[in-house]
C-alpha cells in the first residue's frame, strides 16, 4: 500500500542540494497555508509538507531545494523521518521567483 500512495499519488520532482546538479525523486506533496504571528498582526506563510521514501534521499538537508512544475521549495526545518524509517517528513517553504 505504502509504494501504492508514491505511485498513484506522488508527483515528479527535482531535488537540488547547493553546489549540485538536480535529480529526479517522486514525493507526495501536503500545501496547508500557515498563519504567523509578527507583532500585533499576522502574515500567510505559503509552505508544503513532502513526504520522501528514504530509499530516494539519503540525506535532505535544511537550505536543499525541491523543483515542482516550475515551482522551487527551500528547506527550512530539520527533515524529520517516520516511525517506520522509511520516509522522510520535509517541510519548505515556496521561493518566491
Amino acid at each position: 500500500m505504502f509504494e501504492d500512495c508514491f505511485a498513484h499519488l506522488g508527483k515528479e520532482a527535482q531535488y537540488q542540494s547547493s553546489g549540485a546538479a538536480p535529480f529526479p525523486i517522486r514525493v507526495l506533496i501536503k500545501q496547508p497555508d500557515t498563519a504567523y504571528e509578527m507583532g500585533d498582526g499576522q502574515v500567510i506563510g505559503h509552505m508544503a509538507i513532502f513526504e520522501i521514501r528514504i530509499d530516494e534521499l539519503a540525506f535532505p538537508k535544511v537550505g536543499d531545494q525541491l523543483i515542482i512544475a516550475g515551482n522551487r521549495y527551500k528547506i527550512f526545518s530539520e527533515p524529520l523521518r517516520d516511525a517506520s524509517n522509511t520516509v522522510w517528513e520535509i517541510t519548505a517553504m515556496v521561493m518566491e521567483a
